[in-house]
């Protein structure tokens, strides 16, 4: 099976519980719920979620699977996002906004379907790389 033809570990709804941010003062992401639906060859994308300074984001797209570059609406971080499978079952993205590098991420999903953990590289203040380390569940 390809990547784009096998079952996606993502589909689903999750919800943050943890982000850890190796910059715990700037803003990160505090609370959220993710869903991810499938459709075709590609997943429709929403989250709502709260950061560390209060402000909300209300995140839409619709993401294919091949790493081509698809626009994405409300994110803090980024306006256009590249995913692309992995064989090990991962999802690995990069991010841009207005043309510039964001950052990447890269989700990987517990064997079980009900964790899933993230490891983000955002392009901070000055250009500054900032980590999270983020967990999910499922709901």
């Amino acid at each position: 099976m390809t990547p784009a033809k096998a079952p996606l570990p993502m589909i689903g709804t999750w919800k943050l519980t943890k982000c850890e941010s190796s910059r715990p003062e700037l803003p990160h992401p505090t609370s959220g719920t993710t869903t991810f639906a499938q459709e075709q060859d590609a997943f429709r994308y929403t989250n709502q979620g709260v950061w560390s300074d209060g402000r909300t984001s209300n995140v839409h797209a619709l993401i294919r699977l091949d790493g081509s570059w698809c626009p994405i609406t409300g994110s803090l971080v980024t306006d256009e996002i590249s995913v692309r499978m992995l064989d090990d079952g991962s999802m690995e993205a990069t991010m841009r906004k207005g043309g510039n590098n964001a950052g990447r991420t890269r989700s990987a999903f517990s064997s079980d379907g009900k964790t899933q953990t993230g490891q983000w590289e955002i392009v901070g203040p000055g250009g500054e790389k900032i980590t999270w380390r983020t967990t999910s569940v499922r709901v």
